[in-house]
């Protein structure tokens, strides 16, 4: 007898420590990725990790933040991970995992507005949310003149007045937001590529749980082959 409850332990030990023990993440608070609607936590990064807490049998606590607050969290292992664009900054403190999806980041003005190459931004007036860091390999970019604001729904206001020339983003957000403001990306100017920037899992130098780095990547690769992930962004650009 005491042999039979032995060999059940050892086979559902392992699963009663991970149902037991919490993973903290960082949710950054732009819409569509995290925000609250009516008094619930929704958006592209939520519905992500939710998704892996399910594949993983984790359970994982999220905790919404402006983008630089998490950021800063996941620096000092206030939180265990998250899922944002790579840039060198959040690879001097953290592991990339996995890449869960590619978002190309446009630069975009008014009709009039055209723009050919890099030179040109140069002479612009320009706006993107405060803390995001694009990675984008930027020749001269203290010369450029960006200014940073809450959000991108500030940037587009910001566009719409005149007080700035053009605003830098990821296309599907920028349009999705265009969207709530009943505007449509296509009464405005044609958008200059800036670079294509990867949403990784990326896990914190800090963090004292590093044992399950490869459950969230196999949680992952689950999403992603079953095509949920592809899902749930589709869901949050229409």
């Amino acid at each position: 007898m005491k042999k039979t409850v032995l060999f059940f332990c050892c086979i559902f030990m392992p699963f009663l420590l991970h149902a037991s023990e919490k993973l903290k993440a960082g949710l950054f608070q732009i819409v569509p990725y995290a925000y609250m609607e009516e008094g619930k936590l929704t958006g592209i990064t939520h519905d992500i990790i939710q998704g892996l807490q399910n594949e993983s049998n984790v359970t994982i606590e999220t905790q919404l933040l402006p983008y630089k607050r998490m950021l800063n969290y996941l620096e000092l292992g206030k939180i265990d991970f998250g899922i944002f664009f790579l840039s060198n900054y959040s690879e001097s403190f953290s592991e990339k995992l996995i890449a869960m999806y590619d978002l190309d980041t446009i630069v975009i003005g008014k009709k009039s507005l055209k723009i050919s190459s890099f030179d040109d931004l140069l002479k612009l007036r320009m706006a993107t949310p405060l803390g995001v860091n694009y990675n984008a390999k930027l020749n001269n970019k203290e010369q450029l003149k960006i200014t940073r604001v809450k959000d991108y729904k500030n940037a587009i206001l910001m566009l719409d007045s005149n007080h700035i020339d053009a605003l830098i983003g990821p296309r599907k957000i920028v349009e999705y937001q265009l969207k709530l403001l009943d505007m449509d990306i296509k009464n405005l100017g044609e958008p200059y590529i800036l670079t294509t920037n990867t949403a990784w899992i990326q896990f914190s130098d800090q963090s004292k749980k590093s044992q399950y780095k490869d459950i969230l990547i196999k949680a992952a690769k689950k999403l992603l082959e079953s095509g949920r992930v592809d899902e749930i962004t589709s869901m949050y650009y229409e």
